[in-house]
């Protein structure tokens, strides 16, 4: 990047200093030219027009030192805008360096803008294929969802009919428990009758039993006195 500078101005500080010498040369010529003129013996006329010439010499070296003034505050002035000229340089030069580096940051910046924007692309053309893809496999899955669904409609039927036919058998079982329940009930019944039965039979045995056994008993006692008798 070029820099731009300021131009410089064309009147440097030795110029001034050369003028303002050649200044100062001049008033003193014209003092010895007047101290020359007063020395010489010249007539009135000529006196005259010396002492106008000296008039004008005055004025003109008045003139001079007007103008050696007015240098010397052009001088200043010179000096300051060479230094401002200088300071102004230098901030151009720092600006265009910030330029620069902002330039060359804003490069970088755009590199990785482009990097990332093509990193983000290929990223793009991947998940739009991944898409792709996976919408395929979408589609196959629907129709398998979709022959599954039939399937289970056709064994949901399947299994409709099966269970109305468990759930007639289970009646038919319930009703068969509900028959063997009441026939073991009375069976129950019946056993509990028989078993009362054989309580009172068992008496009745025991009764018969505990009668042979007094009357053997009496029998018994009644041989042994029988034999006791016959004895004597």
């Amino acid at each position: 990047m070029h820099r731009n500078t300021l131009s410089r101005p064309q009147t440097s500080p030795e110029d001034l200093k050369a003028l303002m010498g050649n200044v100062n040369r001049l008033n003193e010529s014209f003092r010895d030219m007047q101290l020359k003129l007063l020395h010489l013996p010249l007539k009135g006329d000529v006196l005259d027009h010396i002492w106008r010439l000296q008039d004008l010499l005055q004025n003109h070296s008045d003139s001079l030192f007007l103008m050696t003034g007015s240098l010397q505050k052009l001088e200043g002035l010179l000096w300051s805008l060479q230094t401002q000229a200088s300071q102004t340089d230098k901030a151009v030069s720092n600006l265009w360096d910030s330029l620069t580096q902002q330039s060359d940051a804003a490069q970088q910046e755009m590199y990785k803008l482009s990097v990332e924007g093509n990193s983000s692309r290929l990223l793009l053309q991947h998940h739009d294929h991944l898409l792709s893809h996976l919408g395929s496999r979408v589609e196959s899955l629907s129709d398998q969802v979709t022959a599954v669904s039939g399937a289970v409609d056709t064994m949901n039927r399947t299994f409709s009919y099966d269970v109305n036919v468990h759930h007639t058998r289970i009646q038919d079982l319930q009703v068969l428990i509900s028959n063997a329940t009441e026939d073991a009930r009375q069976m129950r019944l019946i056993h509990i009758a028989m078993e009362e039965q054989l309580k009172h039979e068992l008496a009745i045995l025991n009764n018969v039993t505990e009668d042979l056994r007094l009357k053997d008993w009496e029998h018994s006692v009644a041989l042994k006195n029988i034999s006791v008798i016959r004895g004597y």
